[in-house]
């Protein structure tokens, strides 16, 4: 007990990181999904999956926080047969952290709600915009394990052999928005003709995401791996 709780006071402000970080993502997926602007890249195949499922297949049980960590440990379990590095399996704790997360926001505050009227629609997604990546920025600046996204890109870094990472977080971010688009036309096109989650401000997000990350880490004295 003496142990643990010297371990928690030394690492009290990490934990404080990494805790308030993960709290942020999930709340950064929720205030860009009520926007209706667009949500992140790989949020949008998170929440047009679980529509999907609701809408067309019926399942009103499926949650965000449900596909979302089906998603992640899927990409965890790649990263994991490639590198087969037992370390690499601590990364589950954070996917359960952010589904968790995703799913306390949406369940207590947000509710499925979206926004009405257009300057509520552009403040959530500006909101969103600038939360998300503070949210793993803090999770970074406390050390602990990482996202799977991140060692996925520095997977596919190594595989293609890539000189610049930039190309490659571009190209997960496009698979993203694409598998993402696939599953809103399946459910909203045919009576919106839109695509859910999917809009403008995904691929907006996409490319200001590394500069909005950049600025946070020279903030936060953040060394970057890449």
């Amino acid at each position: 007990m003496k142990n643990t709780l010297e371990w928690m006071n030394q690492e009290k402000y990490h934990l404080a990181y990494y805790l308030i970080g993960i709290l942020l993502l999930g709340f950064g997926v929720n205030i860009m999904k009520a926007s209706t602007l667009g949500a992140g890249a790989w949020d949008t195949v998170t929440i047009n999956i679980r529509d999907y499922l609701m809408i067309v297949q019926g399942n009103t049980w499926v949650t965000l926080g449900m596909i979302s960590f089906s998603i992640s440990l899927t990409i965890m379990l790649i990263v994991f047969v490639y590198r087969r590095k037992w370390k690499f399996l601590l990364m589950i704790v954070p996917v359960i952290l952010v589904a968790l997360a995703i799913d306390f926001w949406n369940g207590f505050v947000f509710l499925d709600r979206v926004a009405g009227q257009f300057v509520f629609k552009l403040l959530f997604y500006l909101v969103g915009t600038f939360t998300l990546p503070f949210g793993l920025a803090l999770v970074v600046k406390s050390s602990y394990p990482a996202f799977v996204f991140d060692e996925w890109m520095l997977m596919l870094v190594k595989i293609f052999k890539a000189k610049k990472i930039t190309f490659v977080r571009l190209g997960i971010e496009f698979t993203g928005i694409a598998i993402g688009g696939l599953f809103g036309y399946l459910t909203y096109y045919a009576s919106t003709g839109g695509f859910g989650a999917v809009n403008l401000g995904s691929f907006i997000f996409s490319f200001m995401l590394s500069p909005i990350m950049a600025t946070y880490y020279k903030w936060m004295k953040i060394h970057r791996k890449d």
